[in-house]
């Protein structure tokens, strides 16, 4: 039981993807996964350091995270479909295609994972509106705004590494002309 309720291989996946895995063997990611850890956790932090820090509007904040989350599950369901045309097409392209497959789990993993802070984010939002909220403002501030704080830094960088790649695997997989992708060099 205890294995279903720690999303471990989720993370493991997640992490993984964070890496150059364009050779036979995979080369961590450093500057990229330094980032998913120090920026969160910077702004964690400045929420708990910095005087009258607070999230001022957190049902604003709840809605957009509760909204992502759900976003984020119907984007992997996305990806999940052209993953599928991809494996389908895996005799024909094999090593053609291998890079727009890779691009697609590792969306799917950052997605998932994504999805599952969102929702950690909206639970702190949640626990702080209800505990820790000002009486007069309805602010939060203190370990539950940190901690929302912190999570929805995470999935805005997951956010930013995802799109464009999920966008280099569309044009790649549904052959984009040049003049209309941005992954072609040209000058116009």
């Amino acid at each position: 039981m205890a294995s279903r309720l720690v999303p471990i291989e989720l993370f493991r996946g997640h992490w993984k993807a964070l890496s150059d895995y364009r050779s036979e063997t995979p080369t961590p990611d450093r500057a990229t996964r330094a980032t998913l850890i120090i920026g969160p956790v910077a702004a964690l932090v400045a929420m708990l350091l910095i005087p009258g820090a607070q999230l001022a509007a957190p049902g604003a904040l709840l809605s957009g995270v509760a909204l992502l989350a759900g976003s984020f599950l119907a984007a992997w369901g996305q990806i999940s479909s052209m993953r599928l045309k991809l494996t389908d097409r895996m005799d024909l392209y094999g090593q053609t295609e291998q890079i727009d497959r890779d691009a697609l789990d590792e969306s799917a993993a950052h997605l998932l994972v994504a999805s599952l802070f969102s929702a950690a984010a909206a639970l702190m939002l949640v626990l702080g509106m209800n505990f820790a909220a000002d009486p007069k403002s309805g602010a939060i501030h203190g370990i539950f705004a940190a901690l929302a704080t912190g999570f929805a830094s995470y999935v805005l960088l997951l956010f930013l590494i995802a799109v464009p790649r999920l966008y280099t695997a569309y044009v790649n997989l549904h052959a984009v002309r040049a003049a209309l992708n941005g992954t072609h060099k040209s000058h116009r």
